[in-house]
């Protein structure tokens, strides 16, 4: 059994895309309004709710951040500079570099998915900062 979380979306093929790539991910269950994926550790869900509750963000457009969520998840990607250029392709972003920061092993930057939720992706260090 992996830890993971569950994603409310709009469109779940595209935000499930989202975080396969970013997060080297793979699908590992897939039906209507649901798409589980995984990877050695870590395992999403990915969930539809009706277009009612969640609009879907038109395709090429940057989605608006959802800052207003009582949660967070932070996930390790490769790299934040691949990262950052990967996401929009996908529907996302990273924010600049500006705003990343260190902290004890990792570096680490805010992202948006396709659907505008902020997530945090952190790139280890192998020495501290």
């Amino acid at each position: 059994m992996n830890s993971g979380a569950v994603i409310f979306a709009a469109n779940v093929d595209r935000v499930a895309r989202f975080y396969e790539v970013l997060l080297l991910m793979s699908p590992v269950h897939v039906e209507t309004g649901l798409r589980v994926i995984a990877s050695d550790r870590t395992e999403l869900v990915i969930h539809q709710v009706p277009p009612h509750v969640l609009p879907p963000v038109p395709e090429g457009t940057a989605p608006a951040p959802r800052e207003d969520t009582a949660i967070k998840p932070f996930f390790v990607v490769p790299s934040l500079a691949a990262a950052r250029e990967m996401a929009p392709p996908l529907g996302g972003y990273v924010f600049p570099r500006e705003r990343e920061f260190s902290a004890r092993r990792f570096r680490a930057c805010n992202a948006c998915d396709p659907e505008g939720n902020v997530v945090q992706f952190r790139e280890l260090l192998l020495t501290p900062t």
